[in-house]
């Protein structure tokens, strides 16, 4: 029994003695830290999770001296679970609006598709243009009176070369598909009208991204 009780008085004065329940000051963060070290007392994972935190107490400007190292790391595993939550709600919230971004693209694309069948350059009075002939097709049977968006031009890997805002006022009719020219400035010094000059047709080409579509008989698609 007195074996017992000598065995237990032990395992209670090393665990008093762990370097983990010294409290924390600036003076011996140091010693303290590579007791810590020296005693295995936390796992790499947990090593890092504290220096973190540490690091976040000196930018916050929060006070941590008098708090065992135990304290500290409990405080640290509870914010970094606090910050997951919010990355986790962050993240669900992103797809949520992707998601409905995604469904209001197709709903409108469903109402109304843009297409070019010829791009070409022309020069007048000393400037330089880009020129586009677009298609417009209202796919609906309501007369569009106008719409906004955004046209942009990838090459044949999707990366993207050069987008253009688009808002037409003119009027489609119901079902109907209307042809449209249009013209941009070209700038030499522009990597993008520089690309976008030297590709033809079959190079690019058009992502269609509507914002908004208004109909004769008062109605809006958005």
């Amino acid at each position: 029994m007195k074996k017992l009780f000598y065995l237990l008085a032990i395992v209670i004065l090393a665990s008093c003695s762990s370097p983990m329940n010294n409290t924390y000051s600036d003076a011996t963060f140091e010693s303290d830290l590579k007791a810590i070290r020296e005693a295995n007392a936390l796992d790499s994972t947990e090593m890092n999770l504290l220096a973190i935190y540490f690091v976040r107490a000196k930018l916050l400007n929060e006070s941590i001296d008098g708090k065992s190292y135990n304290e500290i790391l409990a405080e640290a595993k509870i914010a970094k679970q606090k910050q997951e939550e919010e990355e986790r709600i962050q993240r669900e919230l992103a797809e949520k609006a992707k998601k409905e971004e995604e469904a209001k693209i197709a709903r409108l694309k469903n109402a109304l598709t843009v297409t070019i069948f010829d791009k070409g350059y022309s020069e007048y009075d000393y400037q330089e243009y880009i020129t586009y002939k677009f298609a417009f097709e209202n796919k609906t049977d309501k007369e569009i009176t106008a719409f906004t968006g955004q046209i942009m031009f990838t090459d044949l890997f999707d990366k993207e070369i050069k987008s253009l805002n688009l808002t037409y006022d003119d009027g489609v009719a119901a079902s109907s598909i209307k042809n449209y020219s249009a013209t941009t400035d070209y700038n030499q010094f522009m990597n993008e009208d520089q690309l976008l000059k030297s590709k033809n047709l079959k190079q690019i080409k058009l992502v269609w991204k509507p914002e908004k579509i208004l109909f004769a008989d008062g109605s809006t698609l958005e």
